[in-house]
């Protein structure tokens, strides 16, 4: 497990890729319920009741695997799909596991009314989930630019490439999420 973490470190510094990843149902399988703890921490705390987290949750899972299988048959690299959706998920409960204590602060100041209609807000904390964002869509790009490649001897598009489509699947993610779940 220690060694799984490090490849996944190394995938969010950018250092290695989900090639690094065995390809294995199993791990796909632990790493999703590591993913579902990892957000829960804040999910929980932060969504209106535990059913609008769960669904939401499970909505993303859902639209991460469609999105993934759709963008592996584009490029024929369906060998890659496993270990893309381990990075993905892996990564995603990492960066949940960074993030989780910056929203729930956020939300405990969201619902402080004096803080908020005196506008005093910390500017750390706008800053720092800014931050996140970028390197989370920057890693999405990485883990997406190296799942449109066949194999490891064909040409890699460039990272652009992939932040491109990780923008396009976080606008889609969004659209889904304001317009059928209402969000």
């Amino acid at each position: 497990m220690v060694e799984l973490i490090k490849v996944l470190w190394n995938i969010l510094l950018r250092k290695s890729d989900q090639t690094a990843l065995p390809n294995s149902m199993f791990l796909l399988f632990v790493v999703f319920l590591f993913y579902f703890l990892s957000q829960s921490i804040s999910g929980f705390t932060v969504s209106e009741t535990p059913l609008v987290f769960v669904r939401s949750f499970f909505v993303d899972a859902a639209l991460m695997i469609v999105f993934l299988r759709i963008l592996t048959q584009i490029f024929s690299s369906q060998d890659n799909y496993i270990r893309t959706l381990i990075a993905l998920f892996g990564t995603g409960a990492l960066f949940n596991i960074i993030a989780s204590p910056l929203i729930i602060r956020f939300a405990d100041i969201l619902s402080d009314n004096d803080l908020m209609e005196s506008g005093d807000l910390p500017i750390w904390l706008p800053l720092l989930f800014f931050v996140i964002a970028i390197w989370s869509i920057m890693v999405m790009g990485h883990i997406f630019s190296r799942s449109m490649v066949k194999d490891k001897l064909s040409a890699s598009p460039p990272p652009i490439s992939g932040v491109a489509v990780a923008l396009l699947y976080m606008m889609i993610n969004f659209l889904v999420h304001s317009s059928f779940l209402g969000e």
